[in-house]
């Protein structure tokens, strides 16, 4: 694949600190992939939005750089849905002063439904700078020519600023795959960390003061012919955008909905390298699934007390009244929840993060899982899907048989086969018919919502046991507090017990819709 020159960039991003961005500046430096000489300069940046934030609600960023005498006026679009975490749209041209040309950008089909509003141009004006020096590294990594370039400065929005030191691993022109490369030899010269978030989406969260907004999972969207490794690209391409994105949600936010999402990016990508298992080499799934594993668990605890506290406590509450009880137990709970989130920080700021992101990425992108694939990539994704979802179907009917007889664990594993065939039913759908997928998958989702009370439950139980260990200021409330929800979730579970075997039917009558 090769790098666009005014239509989309191909660039990496990794946050270094300033030793090792320090480090990375200096002569010595990656003499292997060295290809010219260094050049050192600054950059000073006016970004331009309108007082409403068109732009940045339209995930687009314009800016005009000051770059010694000259002007150069950048329009870049977020990375697509579908497409490569590191691509996004690029359209770049001199201006004659610090003043967006909008004229300049023509009549780009993928910026004219914002830019072709006629009275925009008089609507933008500055809301952010960037400032910053920049040491450019010409590297060379086989045919391929890239640039590395590290930043070290501020973003400025009024009187906040915020630090601004990484690398930026640019593409010039050649394959990919050889961006991760120069990653991988960055990450054994110094610490690296992955930054999810351009200059332009940090200096928003400056302005807003907010979080970062969470992004839910966006389904790719699938035309009935496509190829299945294809069809595995997109799924995994908008999980690692899930991924990403979230990661700053929970680094820089304290919303529950960012914490989920990460957990939802991590099990969609599991689920997908679990449904598409059969066509690809067992190490690289088994590689890949352990990694994402492993980072999943260190989000358990921190999503269990959001649900705890956002969820299990104000239903207890709303059903019971005041007690003071609970007010013991909410205050351990928020204690535990703060230690909870930041070792999922530490857990993203650490290398198992970094290198199982940058080495999927470096598999998809760098032709890996078509050389893995082989002569699967080509195979219809429909007849895969129909196989597939076949078997989960059919192992979730038998694990479900004498439904009523089950025990707590059993139950459980029931729960994990019907999450593990509706995220599977969800990647397959557009490849069948619309409305009976529709009916099947909602029908699935009811099994799914009463089989989770019944995991809040198991939940529940161990957490106040958790809790209950720490030395606690009010033990005796926590232990009267603790009591009132384990009644209230005896009594949640029944009714939902009850009512699983009326849904279960349901579900089993649902017609199969990829048949």
């Amino acid at each position: 694949m090769t790098a666009g020159v005014d239509q989309y960039e191909i660039e990496l991003t990794l946050r270094l600190d300033p030793e090792a961005a320090s480090r990375l500046a200096r002569r010595d430096s990656l003499p292997e992939l060295r290809a010219g000489r260094m050049r050192r300069r600054r950059l000073v940046s006016t970004y331009f939005d309108t007082p409403d934030g068109l732009l940045r609600t339209s995930r687009i960023a314009l800016r005009i750089r000051q770059d010694g005498k000259r002007f150069v006026q950048t329009v870049k679009t977020a990375a697509a849905d579908t497409g490569p975490a590191i691509r996004r749209g690029e359209w770049e041209c001199g201006v004659s002063e610090p003043v967006p040309d909008l004229r300049s950008l023509g009549d780009e089909r993928e910026l004219r439904h914002v830019f072709g509003d006629a009275g925009l141009a008089a609507a933008l004006q500055p809301v952010y700078t960037t400032d910053f020096t920049r040491t450019t590294i010409p590297l060379r990594v086989g045919d391929s020519r890239l640039d590395l370039a590290i930043d070290v400065g501020e973003i400025r929005v009024g009187e906040a600023t915020e630090p601004v030191c990484e690398a930026e691993i640019e593409l010039r022109r050649g394959a990919v795959a050889d961006v991760y490369a120069v990653a991988q030899a960055l990450r054994r010269e110094v610490a690296v960390r992955l930054e999810p978030l351009s200059k332009s989406e940090r200096a928003y969260f400056l302005t807003l003061q907010g979080g970062v907004r969470p992004l839910r999972a966006k389904r790719p969207r699938m035309e009935r012919d496509v190829s299945l490794g294809d069809a595995f690209l997109a799924i995994a391409r908008s999980c690692l955008i899930q991924l990403r994105a979230n990661a700053a949600a929970v680094e820089r936010g304290d919303d529950p909905e960012g914490m989920h999402q990460l957990r939802v990016a991590l099990r969609r990508l599991r689920s997908a390298f679990s449904a598409f298992g059969a066509a690809m080499p067992g190490p690289a799934r088994r590689r890949f699934a352990a990694s994402l594993k492993r980072l999943a668990r260190t989000t358990d605890a921190a999503r269990e007390l959001d649900v705890f506290l956002a969820e299990i406590l104000v239903a207890v509450r709303k059903a019971v009244g005041r007690d003071s009880g609970l007010a013991a137990v909410e205050a351990a709970a928020r204690e535990a929840r703060a230690r909870a989130w930041a070792r999922v920080r530490a857990a993203l700021a650490g290398d198992l993060f970094v290198a199982t992101v940058l080495d999927l990425e470096a598999w998809l992108e760098g032709g890996g899982w078509r050389l893995a694939a082989g002569d699967t990539y080509a195979h219809p994704a429909e007849d895969y899907a129909r196989r597939v979802l076949k078997r989960l179907h059919r192992k979730l009917a038998r694990a479900g048989e004498r439904l009523a007889e089950l025990s707590e664990p059993e139950l459980h594993d029931v729960r994990l086969r019907a999450k593990k065939l509706r995220y599977a039913g969800e990647f397959f759908r557009d490849l069948f018919a619309a409305k009976a997928a529709k009916r099947y998958l909602a029908a699935l989702a009811d099994v799914q919502d009463h089989l989770g009370a019944l995991n809040d439950s198991v939940t529940v139980r161990a957490l106040l046991q958790r809790l209950g260990r720490r030395r606690l200021a009010d033990a005796a409330g926590f232990e009267r507090g603790a009591a009132v929800i384990l009644g209230w979730s005896g009594a949640r579970v029944s009714a939902e017990l009850d009512r699983l075997p009326e849904t279960w039917r349901a579900f089993l009558d649902c017609r199969a819709f990829w048949k």
